[in-house]
């Protein structure tokens, strides 16, 4: 008997067709939109289902395969799993900018089109505060033609997604603050900053550290100060080398999610708060006012001594660059773990030790950022040793023109356009299976493009002006004299 029944089993094993191809597309379909609508949620934003409902707007029909909202943030995403098409895209370009030149009747439209849109808005936001973008959701990397036809959409495909996706499994809600500057969105933009008709800035007490003591060059200002991890969060960049910035400006590595957990488990647990500084930028804008003085502007000359200060710093998303301490920082993240609902209550109630760097007026973009690449180096190799490809990253940044810079920077251009367009791993979520870089740089392309001695292409260069290359003005300059 038994062995009858075994014979009926494998029979109907045998019987079971394998599925088709396209039934494994739908599967895959279906995966794909699921992973977008977790990682969505987990930021924060409500799901608003389309169901495949056909529109006509001003005359345009289409069909949007999802809409989600936070706040006064209407986000319209289009999934794909094939490749990306531009002529396909265009033609979701028309509704798309007939959508943002009439965005008050489309949302009047919305609302009456889609039924949970209406009960998901919240009736604090006027549609005229109401901002919508576009999201390119694609399995498969978009060309840069696919891109510039399209440039008020927003892509995210490989690494970029990967990166999100990664950042949300560690820091959960969050991670929603980088996502909206993904989307080009500012502080002002967004939730109450979008109705209030006055800026608010960050005021913070705490002492203004003399020149003599501090031995920074003139006009650059050292401040220490406690903040609370909850506008610290909020306020805060932090130029990771796997994000989705210009990459020729990143160098912090991306947060580690075990570590994030061990640091969250010590606060809810012991309810302590960490004690070692965090260090910052601090924008030119920011103001350092003598307390008792009627406010006026200090001076770290004053009498050569430390003076307290009231450090007024301006608001929006990227005012704070995290130099070093963004895992004490980011593990009070707003999460859904155990330990919430005490550090709900630290987030705002605990202050965090804050040594800022105040730029001054005349320090470009250009120039901050390799100062806060060049001071990241510092601080971590001078605890632990920094990896090499670390150092690499950082010399693209404030040595342009040394050999392994150049080098990194055509290595990237060639994974860009040619024959290894999408083909080279230069990012850490980049797809294990493409070819891995750091070699090619080092031995492969290094001696060709080096700018010194006579075994290279540039000494192979006929331009008799060639040496003005070498010799030009760089972006670094200002930090060697710094440092």
């Amino acid at each position: 008997m038994a062995k009858s029944n075994q014979t009926a089993v494998k029979t109907k094993r045998k019987q079971r067709k394998p599925p088709t191809a396209s039934q494994l597309q739908v599967r895959e379909q279906k995966a794909h939109e699921k992973s977008f609508l977790s990682l969505f949620q987990k930021m924060g934003f409500t799901y608003i289902p389309t169901d495949g409902i056909q529109i006509t707007f001003l005359g345009r029909t289409g069909e949007f395969d999802a809409i989600f909202i936070f706040q006064n943030i209407l986000l319209v995403v289009e999934y794909t799993i094939g490749k990306p098409d531009s002529a396909h895209l265009l033609k979701k370009k028309v509704l798309y900018d007939l959508i943002s030149a009439n965005g008050d009747d489309f949302l009047e439209y919305a609302e009456a089109t889609f039924s949970k849109l209406k009960e998901s808005m919240d009736p604090l936001y006027p549609r005229s505060v109401f901002k919508v973008r576009f999201l390119y959701a694609s399995k498969r990397e978009s060309s840069e033609e696919v891109m510039n036809a399209c440039p008020d959409v927003h892509f995210i495909h490989g690494a970029t997604a990967k990166y999100f996706h990664a950042l949300v499994g560690t820091i959960e809600r969050s991670a929603r603050i980088e996502f909206l500057k993904f989307l080009g969105l500012n502080h002002s933009d967004v939730g109450e900053g979008a109705i209030s008709n006055s800026q608010t800035p960050l005021v913070y007490e705490g002492f203004l550290l003399p020149e003599g003591n501090s031995s920074y060059p003139k006009h650059f200002k050292i401040v220490s100060f406690y903040a609370d991890p909850e506008r610290l969060i909020a306020r805060s960049y932090v130029l990771r080398r796997d994000g989705w910035r210009d990459e020729s400006h990143l160098y912090q590595r991306i947060l580690i999610s075990k570590k994030i957990k061990q640091m969250r488990k010590y606060l809810f647990e012991d309810k302590r708060v960490f004690v070692n500084n965090i260090i910052v930028t601090l924008p030119p804008e920011t103001l350092v006012k003598a307390i008792g003085i009627n406010g006026r502007e200090a001076s770290s000359n004053d009498a050569g001594r430390v003076q307290a200060v009231a450090v007024q710093i301006p608001d929006g998303f990227d005012t704070i660059g995290l130099v070093d301490g963004q895992h004490r920082v980011f593990c009070y993240h707003e999460g859904s773990d155990r330990g919430e609902t005490e550090i709900k209550i630290l987030r705002k109630r605990q202050n965090l030790m804050v040594t800022g760097i105040v730029y001054p007026v005349d320090f470009n973009e250009t120039a901050r950022r390799s100062f806060e690449a060049k001071l990241f180096l510092e601080i971590n190799d001078n605890q632990t040793r920094a990896r090499s490809s670390l150092k690499h990253d950082i010399e693209v940044i404030i040595k342009p023109l040394s050999g392994i810079a150049i080098a990194k920077r055509v290595l990237q251009e060639l994974g860009r356009r040619g024959i290894y367009k999408g083909m080279l791993q230069t990012n850490f979520f980049d797809d294990p299976t493409k070819i891995k870089t750091s070699s090619i740089v080092s031995y492969g392309l290094l001696p060709l493009v080096k700018l010194s001695g006579t075994d290279s292409l540039f000494a192979a260069w006929a331009e008799p002006q060639k040496n003005k290359l070498a010799e030009a003005p760089l972006c670094q300059t200002t930090c060697r004299v710094l440092f």
